[in-house]
């Protein structure tokens, strides 16, 4: 079945597999083309936008990922899960003569909601999204982390600085997608590797540097095997102490990089995808950063699901399944659907948001341990099935079923959602759309106390008492006490652009969420790769990969 997106105007196709999918759901096919679904559901998801207010309960100061001009209270974590407040006493009767959308709208404006979706963390309440972290500041979906700074998709790891998608490292800074590295620097897509420094595509690498596609090697040098000798003074003379040092090797490798042949997509033991950064993943379609996904199609940020179609992030290892059309939703999810924050333990739960441990809930906000609720009104379980029906009957009607949540109903200003990341606007573009745009606020970029020395050594301890500007925005930030003890540790310069500044360019390093059909440069094979035509990469299958590498 071949559609026309009804906002972009562009053919998308509908297969076979996703028609069963929808029917087995009992749902339309969708109206959207899948990066025009994934820009709604995106425009829900405040993942990086932090602002300090007061909680509306108990007046503490808080952390929260709603300003305080949010039209509804905000709790903190012991005020929400309290019983100081009941989220049914903020129930209403469905309206059959108004559309469903609006009526979510409404209650909205009411429910209390949670400050942020992170859990169990000492010490770690700058972050979001990231739960059981101690010692952690400014972390972004990241579990389970100790000492860490500024990172995002991150997992298990311990004295990481500036690193995204890394799993189960140490002492690690500047790296994108690395597992189980130790004292690794400026380093893309590696496994295993230690005591290093700008690597791309190494598996079980040690003591080297500005080195690509090496399998278990020691002491190389821009991929020139050299004696612990030479290698020691081939890096020593670098002096990497200093920003402007750092920035010239940056330089260098990059371009020695792109001499390199480059896989076509990254991941491993994968079935049936199409996608990238993908592992252990079958039959999975158009999804990307997803590890263990069983029968998906355009699923992101996510492990675990089978029958899942849509979803933006989902971790937990009870897994989900039959989960479709969902900005977050978490471990335990069964036949879950249009849900925003849907995060545990849930079955048949349909339009609902901030939502845990409950079934049959439609329509519903900040409902915990709750079952046969509807616009956060409890009902007796056959009056809820039968006004169920009557109600996707009434938003068959009015075009609203099989819909996810306008974006004009989003809680956040388009640019402070990740849509504005991955599917960027204009303010004009925003406003015409009849969305929100948040200016920046002026106290973020007053006028710099100091400037940050070009080496660490010169660097004093009262550059942590200081007001820095970003060099490439002119954004205010701070150097933590013990992120300069880090920078000490590991004789790293203090950054002269602002985290924000330093995550876009880690994550500009990443391919993007694209695919191209191209052919093997080498065999001829054809396949679908994030790698554009026009890139000077030579991109191979993983065969031929294979085959140059090992």
């Amino acid at each position: 079945m071949r559609r026309i997106c009804r906002a972009a105007g562009v053919p998308f196709d509908i297969g076979t597999e996703d028609l069963a999918f929808y029917q087995q759901l009992e749902v339309p096919p969708p109206t959207l083309c899948p990066a025009e679904r994934q820009r709604r559901r995106l425009a829900w998801r405040n993942e990086r936008s932090l602002y300090r207010r007061t909680c509306s309960g108990s007046g503490r100061g808080i952390v929260a990922t709603y300003p305080s001009d949010a039209p509804f209270p905000v709790f903190d974590h012991p005020f929400f899960f309290s019983d100081n407040w009941n989220p049914l006493a903020f129930g209403v009767e469905f309206d059959f003569n108004r559309p469903f959308f609006e009526q979510y709208g409404d209650l909205r404006q009411h429910v209390p909601r949670l400050l942020n979706y992170s859990l169990a963390n000492e010490n770690a309440e700058y972050g979001n999204l990231s739960s059981w972290n101690k010692d952690c500041y400014m972390c972004f979906e990241a579990d389970n982390n100790r000492d860490c700074y500024y990172i995002e998709y991150s997992f298990r790891c311990r004295d990481v600085v500036d690193c995204s998608f890394a799993t189960e490292c140490e002492l690690c800074y500047e790296c994108v997608d690395i597992r189980n590295c130790y004292h690794l620097r400026h380093s893309l897509n590696c496994d295993n590797c230690s005591e290093s420094c700008f690597l791309k595509n190494c598996i079980g690498c040690k003591n080297c540097f500005g080195c690509v596609n090496l399998r278990n090697c020691e002491y190389c040098f821009f991929n020139e095997k050299l004696s612990p000798g030479e290698y020691q003074s081939a890096v020593g003379e670098l002096l990497l102490t200093s920003r402007s040092a750092i920035a010239s090797v940056q330089a260098r490798f990059k371009s020695f990089a792109q001499t390199f042949p480059h896989k076509y997509m990254h991941g491993r033991q994968n079935e049936q995808v199409v996608g990238d950064y993908l592992n252990n993943c079958k039959n999975a379609r158009f999804c990307f950063d997803s590890s263990d996904l069983r029968d998906c199609r355009y699923v992101c940020n996510s492990e675990r699901i089978k029958d899942g179609y849509d979803i933006d992030s989902y971790g937990g290892l009870e897994g989900a399944e039959l989960v479709y059309e969902c900005h977050s939703v978490g471990r335990g999810a069964f036949r879950v659907a249009f849900g925003n924050n849907v995060y545990q333990d849930l079955t048949n739960v349909w339009y609902s948001d901030g939502c845990a441990h409950g079934q049959n809930l439609f329509g519903c906000i900040s409902l915990h341990h709750a079952q046969n609720c509807i616009l956060n009104k409890q009902y007796q379980p056959e009056e809820y099935k039968l006004l169920l029906r009557r109600i996707v009957e009434h938003m068959t009607n009015t075009g609203e079923w099989g819909e996810f949540f306008p974006m004009h109903l989003s809680p956040f200003a388009y640019n402070e959602s990740m849509a504005q990341f991955y599917y960027p606007l204009t303010k004009e573009e925003v406003l015409n759309k009849g969305l929100r745009w948040r200016e920046k606020d002026a106290r973020d970029f007053r006028e710099a106390t100091a400037l940050p020395a070009d080496s660490i050594v010169q660097v004093p301890d009262s550059i942590c008492s200081e007001v820095l500007s970003c060099s490439a925005t002119g954004r205010n930030f701070q150097i933590q006490k013990p992120e300069l003890s880090f920078y000490r540790r590991l004789a790293l310069p203090v950054p002269a652009m602002c985290p924000e500044q330093r995550y876009s360019l880690r994550m500009n390093k990443r391919n993007p969420r694209k695919l191209y059909w191209r052919r093997c440069a080498a065999s001829g094979r054809e396949f679908w790769t994030t790698f554009a035509p026009e890139r000077p990469e030579l991109v191979l299958s993983e065969e031929e990969y294979l085959r140059r590498i090992m």
